[in-house]
């Protein structure tokens, strides 16, 4: 059973469960993407920017390596496809900007997702947009209910829980 197995081998299997698309030998880089998603979150949370320099490392460290250590097909596939996913958020936005004059999206939650789009697929990405979203209603409602005004949210965090619960959902829930 997956349990069984020490600490160590249990992170490196999950690494290599969360991120099936990464050579299993480079468990450690999804590792780290995962972490630099979890302090970006973080930072989010508290200053409301993401910080370009985080994103821009975790995205050269996995399609870096998945190309040496894999295939650069591979990884030129999977960039495009991140890079695409925040080239459609920034267009929503636009579109939203357009017609409202003001932002629906931050752009630090798409520059989070072409991370984690790179890194975990398409798929749990876009579970985390949507658990996200219910998770930072379900926030603005109890908000509201003590009579906190929110003005802004951070988006960031719910798309972390959003994403480890996409994953668990999609990658280690064997029906």
């Amino acid at each position: 059973m997956i349990l069984d197995l020490p600490p160590q081998s249990l992170v490196k299997h999950i690494m290599i469960q969360a991120a099936p698309v990464m050579p299993p030998e480079i468990w450690w880089v999804t590792a780290m993407v995962f972490f630099i998603l979890i302090i970006t979150a973080g930072i989010d949370a508290f200053t409301e920017v993401i910080p370009d320099a985080l994103i821009f490392f975790g995205l050269l460290a996995i399609t870096g390596m998945q190309g040496m250590y894999g295939s650069w097909e591979v990884a030129g596939n999977n960039l495009r496809k991140a890079l695409l996913a925040g080239v459609i958020i920034w267009a929503i936005n636009q579109l939203w900007y357009k017609v409202f004059r003001n932002d629906a999206l931050g752009m630090g939650d798409a520059k989070w997702t072409v991370l984690a789009v790179a890194c975990f697929g398409l798929l749990p990405s876009l579970g985390a947009w949507g658990i996200g979203a219910c998770l930072a209603v379900v926030w603005i409602l109890a908000s509201r209910l003590v009579s906190y005004k929110v003005t802004r949210v951070t988006f960031a965090p719910f798309l972390l829980i959003g994403l480890c619960t996409s994953l668990y959902w999609i990658r280690f829930f064997q029906i």
